[in-house]
């Protein structure tokens, strides 16, 4: 048998274990930082849409508008 089977799993000391819940700790941080990020850029885009939506409304208003008093332009020089 090769020496690598006969030896044994080394233990983990208790720095071994704090140094890796410091590590998983910095990893959550990060994902955490990360997730802010990614969530105040929603937010961002939500304002965004919801400026794009009430602008293509006032436009949405202005063609009708324009639309009608062309009907009604159109209606009178042809009654004419």
């Amino acid at each position: 048998m090769s020496e690598t089977a006969l030896t044994k799993p080394k233990r983990k000391t208790s720095a071994d274990y704090e140094a890796l819940a410091a590590q998983l700790l910095a990893d959550m941080e990060r994902l955490e930082a990360q997730m802010d990020k990614t969530y105040m850029e929603s937010e961002r885009l939500k304002a965004e849409t919801q400026i794009i939506k009430a602008e293509t409304e006032i436009i949405k208003a202005r063609t009708t508008s324009t639309l009608s008093q062309l009907a009604l332009q159109m209606n009178r020089l042809t009654e004419a």
